[in-house]
């Protein structure tokens, strides 16, 4: 393997937190997150806010992001997690660092130790790009430790390594020649296959064990007698990893929590969003879309006419301008009501919560009314009913005379 390899194959261990600490600080630009009552009239209310933004841009503005729902849609459907995730790669790999210095000092208790709980750490990190590799450096290490000591489940940690990262390079250069020999002698042997029924909460999740996809759940897999790490995805939720020891027959039931984040940017922006919703979309939008701040725009009606209201956000919690409300006489008016917002909230402090979503309501559809009252079957038998019965009413009153009623006033003092 070349050194370029070894480099590459190195990053997503070691550097995860550097690749995470360099997106932040190239986070730029403005996004906007446009919502209307008539969805018709997204595309003209984003791009007018988009062209007031490029108008009044000065040096260093970044992009203008259109939609920037959209946007952190697509980062999370090609894997895109948060910052703040990536952090847990340094941490652990900082223990590993540790433990395995320990080691070669002697100082095996320590080692055994630090390393145990770099494994456990690394092991939430398996689902995430480099998650596996980081997971099976720490258990090499540890089965190196347990070997060293002659522990009985040294073979079982080393077999787990070598299955979530085959091609690792084992040379004299990283270990001893007592654990090169180990590591061949796991490499040799032939363990017995096992049953692991595989289930999730929902049905249906992508399952893998080991690195390798094997289908959706429930399925039977068969496994070499051992330790194994189940992983099960699904559209949605976030991604559960679980650790299994299959000695004989087992069942494994994995429960996978909705991705609060991947749910909103879905439902995308909607009229009418209660608060912590909108809240979560502007958060997941910034996060994901890599930006700055974010726009978030409406157009609805007020007093009978026309009005765009605007809030700009930023940071984690995002927090926003005070709500600008812009009135214009027609459509026409939209582009200027745009900039004029634009240039009110873009020196406004952030001190509000997100809310421009929830000041408007979807558009109701028409009321249908009764149907059968616009049946004209119904009104002809209604008129010849009304006529019948004046008719009747006049014959009547025509036959008797008109009663008189008598009221007596000394009656009201009894």
């Amino acid at each position: 393997m070349s050194v370029a390899a070894a480099v590459v194959r190195a990053l997503p261990i070691a550097g995860a937190v550097a690749i995470a600490m360099v997106a932040v600080a190239q986070a730029d630009g403005t996004g906007v997150i446009a919502a209307v009552t008539a969805p018709a009239d997204r595309a003209a209310l984003a791009t007018a806010i988009v062209d007031a933004i490029a108008a009044e841009a000065g040096p260093g503005r970044g992009r203008i992001v259109e939609d920037a729902v959209v946007e952190a849609r697509a980062a999370v459907a090609t894997g895109a997690v948060p910052v703040a995730r990536l952090v847990g790669f340094r941490r652990v790999r900082e223990m590993i660092d540790d433990g395995w210095r320990a080691f070669q000092r002697v100082q095996i208790d320590f080692a055994q130790s630090r390393l145990a709980a770099a494994r456990s750490a690394a092991e939430a990190l398996v689902a995430l790009p480099g998650g596996a590799e980081l997971y099976a450096d720490a258990a090499l290490r540890l089965g190196a430790v347990m070997q060293y000591r002659r522990v009985p489940e040294a073979p079982a940690v080393i077999a787990l390594a070598l299955a979530l990262d085959p091609e690792r390079p084992i040379t004299l250069a990283e270990f001893s020649p007592d654990v090169i020999d180990a590591i061949a002698a796991v490499r040799a042997a032939a363990a017995p296959l096992q049953r692991l029924h595989v289930v999730t909460r929902p049905a249906g999740a992508i399952v893998s064990v080991d690195g390798k996809e094997l289908g959706a759940a429930p399925l039977d897999a068969q496994l070499p007698r051992g330790q194994h790490l189940v992983v099960a995805r699904a559209p949605l939720h976030l991604a559960v990893v679980q650790g299994v020891a299959v000695d004989g027959p087992a069942e494994v039931a994995l429960a996978l929590d909705t991705d609060d984040d991947a749910a909103r940017l879905a439902a995308g922006a909607e009229p009418g969003l209660a608060a912590p919703a909108e809240q979560g979309l502007v958060d997941a939008a910034l996060a994901f879309a890599d930006l700055d701040d974010v726009v978030v725009a409406a157009m609805t009606e007020r007093r009978g006419a026309p009005a765009l209201i605007v809030q700009r956000c930023a940071g984690a919690p995002a927090r926003c301008t005070a709500v600008a409300e812009i009135g214009f006489g027609d459509r026409a008016g939209l582009a200027a009501a745009a900039r004029e917002a634009w240039r009110t909230v873009q020196a406004g402090e952030l001190r509000e919560p997100p809310r421009v979503l929830g000041e408007i309501r979807p558009q109701r559809p028409p009321s249908e009314g009764c149907r059968l009252c616009r049946n004209p079957l119904v009104w002809v038998g209604v008129g010849a009913v009304v006529v019948t019965t004046v008719a009747v009413i006049v014959l009547t009153s025509g036959s008797k005379p008109p009663p008189v009623l008598t009221v007596d006033g000394h009656d009201f003092g009894r």
